[in-house]
């Protein structure tokens, strides 16, 4: 709260915009960062540096989990167990990075559970 009792506004992002990653036929892990994305708005490629704020990660898959991290892989081959530190999403993950206590990253990892699985992440960024 501010001096005036008042709550600062809560965004979720200046940009929103999505990755269609469908066409990813392998299961590695892969990095996204921002210009990787189009905004919704304007159709234009978001600038490099933007922070995500706010991201949905979608599988059509239902029998096996696919994964991410809010944070670069380290290789391809990344390892996916609890030590790992990925979240396992099945089906879907919706996640505000505004409640880490760490800086929103600049740059994030997925790992399909097919290759041929749907696959999207829509994710609002916000100015670094």
């Amino acid at each position: 709260m501010n001096k005036l009792s008042q709550q600062p506004p809560i965004t979720t992002g200046n940009f929103i915009a999505s990755y269609n990653a469908s066409s990813v036929n392998d299961t590695d892990f892969h990095d996204l960062s921002s210009t990787d994305f189009y905004d919704t708005s304007t159709g234009s490629q978001l600038s490099s540096g933007l922070k995500f704020s706010n991201v949905v990660v979608y599988s059509n898959n239902t029998s096996s989990l696919s994964y991410v991290k809010f944070r670069a892989r380290t290789g391809a081959g990344d390892g996916v167990s609890n030590t790992d530190g990925v979240l396992p999403v099945s089906q879907s993950l919706t996640y505000d990075l505004h409640t880490l206590e760490a800086a929103n990253p600049t740059t994030i990892a997925y790992k399909k559970a097919a290759g041929s699985d749907t696959f999207f992440i829509i994710a609002s960024f916000v100015r670094g």
